[in-house]
């Protein structure tokens, strides 16, 4: 997988500088947005999480009025960047992003939905049986990662008792789960539909592959930038939806493919087969084209987050989102408002 990456030490310094763009204040005397630059913070560099925001970058943010190239950093610490000031809006995981909303410290607005669809991917290694898991090696990550709550379920889907097997921590995301399933110091794994290739390449196989409607990754503004800096957010919006809309053209999503790749090429990055493989699945089954997700998959996933302890009884997530500039992006682009103002 080519993916972009930061020294630590320069990500870890970026993160806490204190006002470089950040979202409070700003003006737009000038009759150009209130913020000049796109500063965004995701928690994941892969390639398909990295083209949408080149697309916006390259084509769709400066027609809107953001005079700068983006400044985007991947990163763990993506919160820590939104709370110090050097970025203002981020991308991230809804689990993590539930449970910083709860706690409540910095006030902040979830304005939409990067990916509406969980891939719910259980891999084995090279000589497993998938009728005969239990006692086996398992991992959805680190202590508190939302794929240990999907490995669960899919177990549990499956006929299998989770707790049959040996729950083991990963540090990283999914494509260093996979790299511990190949090396033999895992057995299963919860991956993601882009590993079926180099999974089977090194003898393995997915023994589960389907897809849930939730709004498992959002991007978040804080409250002040929403309130004092509505412009920049309505334009970040246009251009990220835009950009979903350029590459997932046609009806088998790759009339723009070649184009969106070679925009990413400007920026140093370049699929892997895998991404190529799995473009379609991407679009159709991973990515919220439009920038929403249903109320009903909202409400759904706010009880998931009860259930399993990252935010407390009763949390209502509506007094935390702010669809307004989605809605109007989504009007403007001639999408159907989902899931419209609450």
């Amino acid at each position: 997988m080519t993916r972009l990456r930061l020294a630590a030490a320069a990500a870890a310094a970026a993160l806490v500088v204190s006002g470089c763009g950040g979202g409070g204040g700003g003006s737009n005397e000038d009759g150009g947005l209130s913020i000049k630059q796109v500063r965004l913070a995701i928690d994941n560099d892969d390639f398909m999480n990295s083209l949408a925001w080149m697309i916006a970058d390259d084509m769709f943010w400066p027609e809107l009025g953001f005079t700068e190239k983006a400044y985007v950093v991947a990163t763990d610490e993506y919160l820590a960047g939104l709370f110090g000031g050097d970025v203002w809006v981020v991308q991230g995981e809804s689990d993590a992003i539930w449970a910083a909303l709860a706690e409540g410290s910095i006030p902040m607005k979830i304005i939409g939905v990067e990916k509406d669809s969980e891939a719910w991917y259980l891999g084995i290694r090279e000589g497993v049986d998938p009728n005969n898991l239990a006692g086996l090696k398992i991992s959805g990550g680190p202590v508190g990662d939302r794929n240990i709550t999907v490995g669960r379920h899919i177990l549990e889907d499956m006929g299998v008792d989770p707790d049959s097997l040996e729950w083991v921590q990963v540090e990283g995301g999914s494509d260093e789960r996979l790299q511990a399933l190949i090396a033999g110091n895992l057995d299963v794994a919860v991956l993601q539909p882009r590993h079926v290739i180099p999974l089977e390449r090194a003898g393995g196989q997915m023994i589960y592959q389907k897809f849930q409607k939730v709004p498992q990754e959002v991007w978040v503004v804080r409250s002040e930038t929403m309130e004092n800096n509505r412009d920049a957010v309505c334009a970040y919006l246009e251009g990220r939806i835009a950009a979903k809309q350029f590459a997932s053209a046609g009806d088998d999503y790759t009339e723009n493919q070649d184009e969106a790749i070679a925009i990413a090429a400007k920026y140093g990055i370049e699929p892997s087969e895998g991404d190529l493989a799995e473009w379609a699945t991407e679009m159709e089954g991973n990515w919220s084209l439009d920038g929403g997700s249903s109320l009903e998959a909202f409400d759904q996933w706010n009880q998931d987050m009860i259930d399993n302890g990252n935010v407390p009884a009763g949390f209502d997530w509506r007094e935390h989102a702010d669809f307004s500039c989605l809605t109007e992006v989504q009007q403007k682009l001639g999408l159907p408002p989902n899931p419209g103002n609450i």
